[in-house]
């Protein structure tokens, strides 16, 4: 007797709740899966069921960091995996290296050579080269009032002004870099409240903390963004919470797809803060939720983190990679009412870069040069 096919909007439904490394292996498994693989509609179901993922970068390879938060009385548990990846450039030093996302795609900065981007469930790469090596990349977002994403990189070039014979000014003058026309467009701005780490891009956005300029105290920080469709700065809005002492960190994350996280860490007491905000930051009256307080943790002190720090909010758990205060090798905090656990990354680096990433199927825009992987 011939097997019996699954109802269709059943095998849709199991195949939206698996990870994406077996989705991309189940292309070639019929043009129906492959088509659907493809299906916006699909593609947005199953990214609301995804966990996000951590990728971590060495400098020779690159990893994809799982987190199973278990249940049923069973202890969260990681999953590392080296990922392939075939740049055009390796980086000659990670401090100059830069790795972020938009838009389900990963950015990859190398100094003074150019920019990546990469799918790396797809296994596409594809490459800008910029004209100029002195452009210093900040962040990528893109123009949402275009049909196709016209993707743009948001940096600055260091610049010189001579005020006499003998004494020369030094400059920072900002550019905007367009993906598809490979054309470098000066803005007539100046260089304030510029983002001191990687910014988030959001809905082609991106958006970073700041000190308020208003506030004389120092205390009261805001949400800085550039637009890239009118390319312009501005305030986006006041943070929910103030810095009690200088050395407490205030780091800003994207939260269920298209809202903020705040995590705010006490220097002096370890406590530990987090916010939400309510609904999509799309709309004009952004309002913040405390959606969890650790009044004591194990975490380090986030502070000036050598390599960075990067986290997610997952079902009510703090999920956080950053390295270790005394020896510098990377570990994976969860934190939640019951349990704080941190899981050792063994990989033997010390000097590392990451990012929090959700995993998408689109293919890399052809605006970018493509490169075999």
């Amino acid at each position: 007797m011939a097997p019996e096919n699954l109802p269709w909007d059943l095998e849709e439904k199991i195949l939206s709740g698996l990870p994406p490394l077996y989705l991309v292996r189940f292309r070639t498994v019929s043009q129906h899966w492959n088509a659907l693989l493809n299906d916006t509609r699909f593609i947005n179901n199953h990214l609301a069921r995804v966990r996000p993922q951590i990728i971590f970068l060495t400098e020779s390879k690159v990893y994809s960091i799982d987190i199973d938060l278990g249940g049923g009385g069973a202890d969260p548990t990681i999953e590392v995996r080296e990922i392939p990846s075939d740049f055009p450039y390796q980086a000659t030093d990670l401090t100059h290296t830069t790795i972020t996302t938009c838009d389900g795609f990963l950015f990859r900065d190398f100094w003074k050579q150019g920019v990546a981007i990469w799918n790396p469930w797809l296994r596409q790469v594809g490459w800008i080269e910029y004209v100029d090596k002195g452009f210093h990349f900040c962040g990528v977002g893109y123009d949402r009032t275009r049909p196709d994403k016209s993707y743009k990189i948001l940096g600055y070039f260091n610049c010189l002004r001579t005020v006499s014979n003998t004494y020369q000014v030094g400059y920072k003058k900002v550019a905007v870099y367009e993906c598809a026309s490979h054309a470098l467009k000066f803005l007539d701005v100046p260089f304030k409240q510029w983002p001191n780490m990687a910014p988030l891009s959001l809905n082609g956005n991106l958006y970073w903390v700041t000190r308020n300029p208003e506030d004389t105290h120092r205390h009261e920080y805001v949400i800085r963004s550039f637009d890239f469709s009118s390319e312009m700065f501005k305030t986006f809005c006041l943070l929910p919470c103030r810095k009690n002492h200088s050395r407490d960190e205030l780091l800003l994350a994207v939260y269920k797809r298209d809202g903020f996280s705040l995590l705010k860490q006490c220097y002096v007491t370890g406590e530990i803060e987090i916010w939400v905000t309510k609904n999509k930051i799309d709309e004009e009256e952004v309002e913040w939720i405390n959606l969890m307080t650790f009044p004591t943790s194990n975490l380090p002190k986030l502070i000036n983190k050598l390599c960075g720090v990067s986290y997610f909010i997952y079902d009510k758990t703090l999920i956080m990679c950053c390295g270790d205060e005394e020896t510098g090798a990377a570990g994976i905090y969860i934190m939640r009412e019951d349990i704080c656990k941190k899981i050792q990354i063994d990989l033997g680096v010390v000097r590392f870069s990451h990012c929090v990433y959700l995993p998408n199927f689109g293919s890399v825009p052809s605006e970018f040069r493509p490169l075999r992987v």
